[in-house]
């Protein structure tokens, strides 16, 4: 069987992540929250050697796209952060979250493609690699176009409940986060011209009703999630905004670095192997499900 696999997957996107749904409280806790949240996530995981893939909007490289956008600057460009990232003692991946947050499931392939040249030219310019993506919203769409543009693998929607869709789906989901249920492992699929490695859990915010999420709730599920990809040798995909930790900010951080170093512990006894999403495009053995076929 193969060794289990923990990855962790960052959406970064400040502003970008709101732009059709915008209120001043986003604009504010994007330019006031993010770059201390930034800061603090990029030394817990230097602490522990702990690799993540950081999925980027391209945008937040380009000045020039955030001088018609409301709000401060700071909301929409953010080249300081991405250096800093860079430039951790950990090696992540960054990857791509899109060139400007767009929908790839309600664009045309026309609109799609402009926006994936955009994020190319963007991360070229920047020296960044492009090799794995986040799509904006989990929305999912024209994989031949992505694959194109030089992209080998993505995150899927979350493998069992998280793939609950329709007018329920957020109380389902909360209902979920709310109760220790082990989450699922995942196992990386192959998808038409490209690989998916699913989500396992989203280490959800604490605002509004999910304030009510317990801090030991949330961590018997971590602890559950990684044990159950431990048994089947699957992958545990862990994924989060750093918005997901505007409130609340220090239990979330605490929660985290409670998983890091556990998951740390784990990888140094040989029990687990850390991967970025990027990884499982350069050995995707033992790692690709035997119902792929199915998903193609």
């Amino acid at each position: 069987m193969p060794k289990a696999k923990l990855t962790i997957s960052i959406d970064l996107e400040l502003a970008w992540g709101y732009w059709d749904i915008l209120t001043p409280e986003h604009l504010r806790m994007a330019e006031t929250a993010e770059r201390p949240i930034c800061a603090a996530l990029i030394d817990l995981f230097d602490r522990h050697e702990i690799r993540a893939t950081w999925a980027i909007v391209a945008a937040l490289l380009d000045e020039d796209s955030a001088k018609s956008r409301p709000g401060s600057t700071k909301c929409w460009h953010a080249p300081d952060i991405i250096e800093r990232l860079v430039g951790a003692r950990t090696r992540h991946e960054i990857g791509s979250h899109s060139g400007k947050h767009v929908y790839f499931g309600e664009i045309t392939a026309a609109q799609a493609r402009e926006d994936l040249d955009y994020m190319r030219a963007v991360h070229r310019a920047n020296d960044l690699p492009h090799r794995s993506f986040v799509y904006p919203r989990n929305v999912i769409g024209h994989m031949d176009l992505v694959a194109q543009a030089g992209l080998y693998t993505f995150r899927g929607p979350d493998v069992g409940w998280g793939r609950a869709s329709g007018p329920t789906a957020r109380a389902v989901n909360l209902a979920h986060q709310l109760l220790p249920i082990p989450p699922s492992a995942a196992f990386a699929q192959k998808r038409g011209p490209l690989i998916d490695i699913p989500g396992s859990m989203l280490l959800m915010g604490r605002n509004g009703a999910r304030r009510f999420v317990l801090p030991w709730v949330t961590r018997a599920k971590l602890r559950a999630g990684l044990a159950r990809a431990c048994r089947s040798g699957g992958t545990f995909h862990l994924w989060f905004h750093p918005s997901n930790f505007y409130y609340r900010t220090e239990e979330q951080v605490d929660t985290l670095a409670w998983f890091l170093e556990h998951a740390a512990d784990e990888a140094g006894r040989g029990r687990i192997e850390i991967r970025t999403i990027g990884d499982y495009a350069d050995d995707p053995t033992g790692a690709i499900s035997t119902a792929s076929v199915l998903l193609q």
